[in-house]
């Protein structure tokens, strides 16, 4: 079993001794990747329709505090997980409702309701397709009468691999975005959910995802929706797929999950499917902020969620330089506050560390702040240090790439001790604070949709110039950075809800 020094190793080649160890990512975007790809075990012709009037139900309840009554599981998944838009000039699409590295989104979600076959949820499609060959595995999964059992699992292949042994952290990282997308529909349908991250229930999640087909999985995140009530009868769906296609995928995702940089991979992802379990994680996703009878609808929120936007073709995101409000303010660290779900995912934020570096944010003057008790703390005005960052961030401007970090209103560092923090939780250490890293970025992601603005998560940065920077402890690294900002470029984007 991979132990505490192997995961502390293990974290240092995906953060800061990234840059060291190994040659910079290049991905050349014409390579195919598994992404998109249903696994062998979802591709059947029968299922469960996911609802639709998803978009025109959100309008109906105002940011923040507006709710919806009266939801079933289906209107929950189809929020949470659903097509959302295609923006024609943009490299990187489909757009979902949350950020994924190249819009490759690596994150699958398996249904298994109180009785009747396990599904596989397939966007595309719209429905939740009969997982019938997983029916041995699921039973230990099984909900009580009107719940429902949701399991998120991201799949390593999905992303490029020049990624390495990062796709292992990547895929992770979106599984917390995920879980907060979910957590969020599901309370602003006033539904109660509890989530569970190590124990059997994971284990068993990881044998449910295995027998779906093979590939090199994460370990899944389990959430128990209360009182969401029974899924649609199961029905006959459009076909899916095959032919030569299907086939020459298939063949990529065997020869891609037996990729040497797999194979430690596998070895980190192990603790979490052997741990003991924890009491199951519950709380809020939306933060307790004043209604604003005059702020957008939760439609409209969720459709404004984006992780910024260049036209073809260039790569990156571009921003513009805007003036906003302590209103604004207010909401982000709102929305990055909220802890995760109880348990071990609490406890791996317990030793992180929040800066925003401000621009042109509440009346600050720029320069750098620790969140502390909800608000920020002037440590140092700095006019110039947004610039700065760009200057390290990973794909800074060029002429094949634009970069808004300069002009950000808000840049969002998490960093931590790693050391000290895998001599605490052991070898989950590592995966538990990735998640919860995913669930504070989606949260950013929805406290800028609110006014307008996009958030990108990202790790492409220096950490050690980034670390000085910020003047960081040097015990601390930075994990993960959340650009936030308005967009310079627009465009009408094709509408993809239903």
């Amino acid at each position: 079993m991979t132990g505490t020094d192997d995961v502390y190793r293990f974290a240092l080649r995906q953060g800061p001794l990234r840059g060291l160890l190994h040659e910079p990512i290049e991905v050349d975007e014409r390579v195919a990747t598994t992404s998109g790809m249903p696994p062998q075990a979802a591709r059947g012709n029968l299922g469960r329709p996911l609802p639709t009037g998803t978009a025109d139900r959100l309008a109906t309840a105002r940011h923040p505090a507006g709710r919806i009554r009266g939801a079933t599981a289906g209107e929950v998944l189809a929020a949470a997980f659903g097509l959302l838009r295609r923006e024609p000039a943009n490299p990187a699409n489909d757009h979902r409702v949350t950020a994924s590295v190249r819009s490759r989104f690596p994150v699958h979600v398996f249904a298994v309701p109180p009785q009747g076959p396990a599904g596989y949820l397939d966007p595309y499609r719209h429905a939740l397709v009969d997982l019938s060959a997983a029916d041995e595995v699921s039973g230990p999964l099984r909900p009580a009468r009107g719940d429902l059992t949701v399991v998120l699992a991201g799949r390593h292949t999905d992303l490029p691999t020049p990624y390495g042994v990062l796709r292992c952290a990547l895929a992770d990282l979106e599984t917390g975005v995920q879980l907060r997308s979910l957590l969020v529909a599901a309370e602003l349908r006033a539904v109660a959910a509890e989530v569970q991250v190590t124990g059997p229930e994971v284990a068993h999640a990881a044998r449910l995802v295995a027998a779906a087909g093979p590939g090199s999985w994460a370990a899944p995140v389990v959430v128990t929706l209360r009182g969401v009530g029974p899924l649609p009868p199961t029905a006959a769906l459009e076909e899916a797929g095959g032919g030569a296609l299907d086939a020459e995928l298939d063949a990529l995702l065997a020869r891609e999950s037996a990729h040497p940089s797999l194979a430690e991979t596998a070895a980190v992802v192990a603790p979490r499917l052997t741990a003991a379990a924890a009491p199951a994680g519950r709380g809020p996703g939306v933060p307790d902020l004043p209604a604003a009878p005059d702020g957008p609808d939760w439609a409209r929120v969720w459709w404004q969620r984006s992780a910024g936007r260049v036209p073809l073709p260039l790569s990156g995101f571009s921003a513009r330089p805007a003036v906003l409000g302590e209103d604004c303010l207010r909401d982000l660290l709102a929305w990055a506050g909220v802890p995760a779900p109880g348990g071990p995912l609490q406890e791996a934020g317990a030793g992180v560390r929040t800066t925003v570096v401000a621009q042109r944010l509440g009346g600050l003057p720029t320069g750098r702040y620790e969140v502390a008790d909800g608000g920020l703390r002037a440590v140092e005005a700095d006019p110039e240090l947004p610039r700065r960052i760009e200057q390290v961030f990973g794909y800074p401007l060029g002429p094949a790439n634009d970069c808004g970090v300069r002009h950000a209103a808000a840049l969002v560092v998490l960093s931590v001790d790693l050391r000290a923090l895998t001599a605490r939780l052991g070898p989950t250490a590592w995966g538990l604070l990735q998640v919860r890293c995913g669930w504070v970025a989606h949260g950013l992601s929805l406290g800028a949709a609110a006014h307008g603005l996009f958030a990108r998560p990202a790790r492409s940065f220096d950490e050690h110039h980034l670390a000085a920077l910020l003047r960081l402890p040097p015990e601390e690294s930075p994990v993960l950075m959340a650009v936030c900002g308005r967009s310079r470029y627009a465009e009408p984007m094709l509408d993809l809800r239903l």
